[in-house]
């Protein structure tokens, strides 16, 4: 599922869009992959938070919650500081940004 999710967004008032380079590359999370392949995973975590920061945006979205909770790890491990976050969160579940958006 790649293009739902993104029209969905492009329709929440407010947001801009902004695709990563290699959005569709792994987070380094992949189920267990990262309790297995530590090194490995971190590796590719932090080649998608340089992709991430790169993007400027205030606000990381996906629609995996694996992939959510190794992002938010990865934003403390390269300090990122998003003083524009969105109502406070970096990395954000496309459900999330949905419901607040909806408040």
């Amino acid at each position: 599922i790649q293009d739902a999710p993104r029209k969905i967004i492009r329709m929440v008032p407010g947001i801009e869009f902004v695709e990563m380079w290699n959005a569709d590359h792994c987070c380094g999370s992949a189920g267990i992959y990262s309790v297995l392949e530590p090194a490995i995973s971190l590796a590719l975590l932090d080649e998608k938070m340089v992709h991430a920061r790169a993007t400027g945006a205030d606000v990381l979205l996906t629609a995996n919650p694996g992939c959510m909770l190794q992002l938010r790890a990865g934003v403390i491990r390269a300090q990122t500081s998003q003083p524009g976050a969105w109502r406070g969160q970096y990395v954000m579940h496309v459900v999330e940004l949905l419901d607040q958006a909806s408040t």
